[in-house]
């Protein structure tokens, strides 16, 4: 009896080690490190990802210069003001500098754009996202060969030859979704933050004096004026990383917007390396999307002059209104580039991040429910 018990268990283990290393014993291949999934999705379908990147930074820079030209117009009243002034303080001879309100509304309208301009960079991201979760979720469920991947006809490009290539809309519309979703929370508390410091401690919602001056109150304004959005940044960033996961999600889970957030939530929470795991993705994808940005910023710096001289040369003889130009122009340059650039391998290494947690989550699921069993 003691010899048949022992063997049991060693069966038991035998066979429990064996499942671990075939995967979740549902007919999967052998399991892959995040990175390797992610290396392999790129080696199979790379060139239809990044072109794909490269279609929506076309698609977006094209909406985004037809914001910045409507942004333009709502402006030109400003920018006549400041060539007035200028032009009246050269007959003079004397020095002239824009005034603090037309400097503001300058402000103010650059505000009002960078929503529309924030949803043309998520629609592209979307479009990525679902293309990645989906050659992410190729090579795991062994959909086909990996010499196939990334051919003309194959599953990977032709969204009619999976089981549910009929809903890729409507997953794309989930994903779209979990972006908006996702930035409307993030970016709530921040903005709380820094609305509450400036109504309290600054004379910008009202002309005279704030309503917690420093003089008076010295404590209570520090709270106020720097607590505040401090507070909201630290739940800013709380949030940002806990949902890192939703738009991927969504795209693999057919999850909705409000749902993903919750599984994302769950699955960078939920373990007790999960959220180290999630930092050791996040940091360098983070890392290499900035310094791809400001490498590329830094080449793209020869384009100011010359977006200047060809707003001269083409547009009005306002000044003001070429310097704008010539200081968005290497901007644009670079972000279009960046996302292009860094899209495809941070959106993989994502879904490729989601997709092991997801099973090594329900892996743990059932070993709990078959320890119960046993002890019942």
């Amino acid at each position: 009896m003691a010899v048949d018990v022992n063997n049991g268990t060693t069966d038991g283990k035998w066979a429990a080690s064996r499942e671990q290393a075939n995967g979740d014993g549902a007919g999967h291949g052998p399991r892959c490190g995040v990175l390797r999934t992610a290396s392999v999705a790129l080696r199979g379908d790379g060139r239809r990802l990044f072109g794909l990147a490269a279609r929506a930074a076309g698609l977006a820079a094209l909406g985004g210069l037809l914001v910045t030209a409507l942004g333009f117009l709502v402006a030109w009243p400003a920018f006549t003001e400041m060539r007035r002034g200028a032009i009246a303080a050269r007959r003079m001879e004397d020095s002239y500098a824009p005034s603090g309100l037309l400097v503001q509304d300058l402000w103010l309208i650059t505000l009002a754009g960078l929503p529309f301009l924030v949803l043309l960079l998520h629609l592209g991201c979307a479009a990525v996202q679902t293309a990645a979760s989906r050659a992410v979720a190729d090579r795991e469920d062994g959909h086909r060969p990996e010499g196939a991947r990334g051919r003309a006809g194959s599953p990977a490009t032709d969204v009619s030859a999976h089981p549910a290539g009929g809903r890729e809309r409507g997953r794309f519309g989930a994903v779209l979704g979990s972006y908006l979703l996702r930035a409307a929370g993030v970016w709530a508390p921040l903005v709380t933050g820094i609305l509450v410091s400036e109504y309290f401690t600054t004379t910008l919602f009202r002309e005279y004096t704030a309503l917690v001056p420093k003089w008076e109150y010295p404590t209570r304004f520090a709270l106020l004026h720097d607590g505040a959005p401090l507070l909201g940044l630290a739940i800013t960033l709380v949030l940002r990383f806990g949902w890192a996961l939703a738009p991927a999600a969504a795209a693999a889970e057919h999850l909705g917007p409000l749902r993903s957030l919750r599984r994302s939530w769950s699955l960078v929470w939920g373990g007790a390396t999960a959220w180290l795991r999630t930092l050791a993705a996040a940091l360098p994808l983070g890392a290499l999307t900035v310094g791809a940005y400001l490498l590329l910023h830094a080449a793209a710096r020869p384009l100011r002059p010359g977006a200047s001289a060809l707003f001269l040369a083409w547009g009005t003889d306002n000044t003001y209104t070429a310097y704008c130009v010539g200081i968005l122009a290497p901007i644009a340059a670079a972000l279009l580039l960046t996302g292009v650039l860094t899209l495809p391998p941070a959106h993989v290494v994502l879904a490729a991040l989601r997709d092991r947690l997801a099973r090594e989550r329900e892996r743990r699921a059932r070993g709990a429910a078959a320890t119960g069993a046993g002890r019942a």
